[in-house]
This record gives structure tokens, C-alpha cells and sequence, in this order.
């Protein structure tokens, strides 16, 4: 399999996607890829990462680049900073804006500083549509220009509906190129994964471990695709912390994924015994989640609503604790009553693509179609979207068990439901392994929707019990 190294998608696909695009707007659009972020002091930045969407169309976009989409004459605009002495010097020679429409296939290339007027020149009296950014300057810029009134924090204002959909539509639909991509990242994620694994031993810290997946990114040309989740305290769904030092008992949850240079990343979870074998407690919590990730999976197919899936990890998960004897009745009925919740608290997953939570920024209107509403239940509520399936999607699997005190211990939900949880024999759990309790469980994988079924990009990274068992501790 090949790494990052090799070529992203080419400059004809991206031609191709910019000519899509086109296609489907009756107005113009003005994108930005947004600039330089400042870490501390105004010289010394954070690494630049351009805007989603217009890494989407362009390869490798230039720190304060703008493109202009006009429909009217099927024209690409691109905005880049003009080339001087001064910026070879500190960061060596750039192509020509020549050189740059060569490489493109742009219609245009202009000068960044004439943003303003060659757009409102080029216009006229249309409306002009914008998307709102991560970097607020780019996102201030495009609303002085375009009138467009959007607001990257509020996601029923991040741009037009109908703007959204549009670029929905391409960037939910993966060309060849695209899934290339991430089957690269699926790999480079696996390396990363299986290095923690075979570093796990009783005495070391997460941030070693962090350590070896973060460099495995590096050397491959990658970034964390998001903070990585390395943790002994895997009932904190979002764990960045890692200052605990593993003990023999405890689990050990990774969640990471490389991003490439591209955007394009990888999502993977895995959970693993730090003395490298599962106790009787963790293999039959560990085997429940396994196979209703294994069963959502195998649901993913074009046509299948997201919630089924999701709704089809909770049974299966209500069923195996049920018959630990942790849950009391049948699945069907602990899942309707929302008593599962109180262990799988979260949705079984989200789109992945050129971003991790691909286009959650876009809110409502991509994650949940006309017709459907986010559900206002505990656990159900956090479902990332309710789609019908389509070929070339990407989402992630991500079923979970956790034993979290403050949800086990919590007087209402014990109250609500004293008769479908057995909170006497759960309170074992939650103390457990030397009183830190036994944590939590979550598996999870990248799946693309073909028409031949679910095609899982990161089935290279171990999950079965066996495998793991002989991987963890291997390198120490």
C-alpha cells in the first residue's frame, strides 16, 4: 500500500470537481482558503490549514488564496499573493501566477489585493455567495464583499442552504482519487495503531504512546487528523489528557487518524488490555461492542438510513448486557425505552472524508434531511447525522460500552430506570480494577458504501482478541 508521499488527487481531477461545481450554481461563489493563524506573537503561526471546501477544489491552496466560481461564463478566478523578493528569501522561490494557471487549469489568475474590486467588478449587480471560515479575517473579508451575512460559529448561518447542499453533494460522493486517499490514511493510521499497541506495557505513559502514534504521522508526511485520544479513562468519550501512567487492569482506548496533506484522513478506534490479556470482565464487554460494530457495519449499503445503523448497535449491545446480567428485558424494549443509553451514550458515528466529522460545520441541513429532526433524547441526541446512504459515502462505526460514574450514579436516570438496570451489580464495574473502575470500550472503524456492500478502509488495524493479545507488549 502506498504512503503519503505519493501524489494527491491530480490537478485534472480538481478540474474536474471545480467544473462539477460550477454545474451546480446559478450564482457566484466566492471561496477562501483562509491565512496564517498566529500561535502566540504575530511572526510565529500556527500550521497552516486551508478551509475544507477549497482544499476540495484546489491542491495544495496557498495561505490567503480566494477563488471566484462564476456560472455565467463557466470562469474560475484565483486569488494568490503576489510573488516578491522578500518572500524568496525567507521562503524560497514560488511559481509564477503563469506557472500557477498552468498547473491549475484556472481560468485566471489575479492579484490577491485587487480581491475586492475585480470581484464586485466581475458580479455586477448578482448576488454573490460566500461560505463562512475557520480564520474570522478571510470569513470578515468575503462578508464585506459579497453582502453575504454568515457566521462560522452558528451553523444555520455558516452560508446559503442551498450553497451547502451543492457542495454536499460533490464532497459525499468519493471519485477514485478521493478513496485512494484514504486508503492511504487507513494505512498510515494502522501503523500508528499497531506501534502504540506493541509499546503497551504496565509502567509506561500515554504520552509515549502518544508519542509513537503522532511521530508515525510525521514520518509519513501527516498530521493528527484531531487531537489524539489515548487514554486509560476511556469512559471520557473525549480524553486529550494524558498524564496517567498504565497499570496492569486498566484498558487502554486509542482514537486517532492521520490526516494527509490532502485533507483527506482516517478515524480509527481500538481499546486493549495494558498486560496484554483481556480479563474475564473486559473480553465479555470488549466481544459485545465488537459485534455490534461487526453488525452495523454489515448494514452499510446505498439506501440504509444512518439511524438504523445506529439503532441496530444499540440492540446489539442491550442484548449482550442483558445477558450479563447487567440489563434486565428484551433488546428491542431497553432500546425503546432508552435504558441502553446509560451505557452506549453516544451515535454510532458520522461522515469522514476531507474532514474528520465531514461538513458538521454545515449543521442541520446536510446532517439531517428534510423531513427529519435530531431526536431530543439522551444518547439518541448526539446522533451526528440521520442520512440515507449513497454510494461513495464515507462514515465511520463506532459503537461503545462505558461505565461512567456520573452517568450510573445519577439520581434521575436511576429512577427512570430501576427496573431495567441492575445498578447493584454494575456498581462491581464501577469499582473495579483497584477502585479506578473498568472504563470503557469503544471500536471503530472507516467504512465506504459501494454498491457490493460495506468496504471497510481500516480493516488492516487489528481489532480481533487474538490478534491484539499476541501485538500488545511485542516491541517492549
Amino acid at each position: 500500500m502506498a504512503y503519503a508521499s505519493d501524489v494527491m488527487p491530480s490537478s485534472s481531477h480538481h478540474q474536474n470537481r471545480r467544473q462539477q461545481f460550477l454545474a451546480s450554481i446559478d450564482s457566484p461563489v466566492l471561496l477562501m482558503a483562509g491565512g496564517w493563524i498566529s500561535r502566540n506573537y504575530p511572526a510565529n503561526w500556527s500550521a497552516f490549514r486551508a478551509d475544507s471546501t477549497f482544499l476540495f477544489f484546489f491542491p495544495e491552496p496557498e495561505a490567503n488564496a480566494a477563488a471566484l466560481f462564476d456560472p455565467k461564463d463557466k470562469s474560475v478566478t484565483l486569488f494568490l499573493d503576489e510573488r516578491t523578493s522578500a518572500d524568496a528569501l525567507w521562503h524560497g522561490p514560488t511559481p509564477s501566477f503563469a506557472e500557477m494557471k498552468k498547473k491549475l487549469g484556472v481560468t485566471k489568475i489575479e492579484n490577491r489585493a485587487d480581491l475586492d474590486t475585480i470581484v464586485k467588478k466581475k458580479v455586477g449587480s448578482r448576488k454573490c455567495r460566500t461560505l463562512a471560515i475557520p480564520d474570522p479575517r478571510a470569513t470578515a473579508e468575503a462578508k464585506k464583499i459579497t453582502g453575504d451575512k454568515v457566521d462560522f460559529f452558528n451553523t444555520k448561518k455558516v452560508g446559503d442552504p442551498n450553497l451547502l447542499l451543492a457542495i454536499a453533494e460533490l464532497r459525499n460522493h468519493r471519485m477514485p482519487e478521493e478513496i485512494a486517499e484514504m486508503r492511504k490514511a487507513a494505512v498510515i493510521t494502522r501503523d500508528a495503531h499497531k506501534l502504540a499497541m506493541a509499546h503497551t506495557r504496565a509502567g509506561v505513559t500515554e504520552q509515549e504512546l502518544v508519542g509513537h502514534v503522532v511521530g508515525t504521522f510525521s514520518k509519513h508526511s501527516c498530521v493528527e487528523a484531531y487531537g489524539t485520544i489515548l487514554s486509560v479513562r476511556g469512559e471520557v468519550l473525549h480524553n486529550h489528557d494524558h498524564s496517567n501512567t498504565l497499570k496492569n487492569g486498566d484498558l487502554v482506548l486509542l482514537d486517532a487518524g492521520a490526516e494527509l496533506p490532502s485533507g483527506y484522513c482516517g478515524d480509527v478506534t481500538r481499546t486493549w488490555p495494558v498486560n496484554g490479556r483481556f480479563s474475564p470482565a473486559q473480553r465479555d464487554i470488549y466481544d459485545i461492542v465488537l459485534a455490534a460494530e461487526k453488525a452495523s457495519i454489515a448494514m452499510v449499503r446505498p439506501g440504509q438510513r444512518y439511524l438504523e445503523i445506529h439503532l441496530e448497535s444499540a440492540r446489539v449491545i442491550a442484548d449482550g448486557m442483558s445477558q450479563l446480567g447487567l440489563m434486565n428485558g428484551k433488546a428491542e424494549d431497553l432500546v425503546a425505552c432508552g435504558a441502553h443509553t446509560l451505557f452506549f451514550p453516544h451515535g454510532v458515528g458520522h461522515l469522514i472524508g476531507i474532514d474528520v466529522h465531514d461538513m458538521e460545520g454545515f449543521g442541520e441541513v446536510v446532517a439531517y434531511p428534510k423531513g427529519r429532526k435530531r431526536s431530543k433524547n439522551f444518547g439518541t441526541a448526539f446522533l451526528r447525522n440521520d442520512i440515507d446512504l449513497a454510494t461513495g459515502m464515507c462514515v465511520t462505526i463506532e459503537p461503545g460500552i462505558y461505565f461512567v460514574p456520573a452517568i450510573l450514579h445519577d439520581a434521575t436516570f436511576r429512577a427512570q430506570h430501576k427496573s431495567n438496570v441492575n445498578f447493584a451489580k454494575v456498581e462491581r464495574f464501577l469499582t473495579m480494577n483497584g477502585k479506578r473502575g473498568f472504563g470503557g470500550v469503544r471500536i471503530e472503524d472507516d467504512v465506504l458504501c459501494k454498491k457490493s456492500g460495506p468496504d471497510v478502509l481500516s480493516k488492516e488495524v487489528p481489532k480481533e482478541r487474538v490478534a491484539l493479545e499476541a501485538l500488545i507488549g511485542s516491541a517492549c
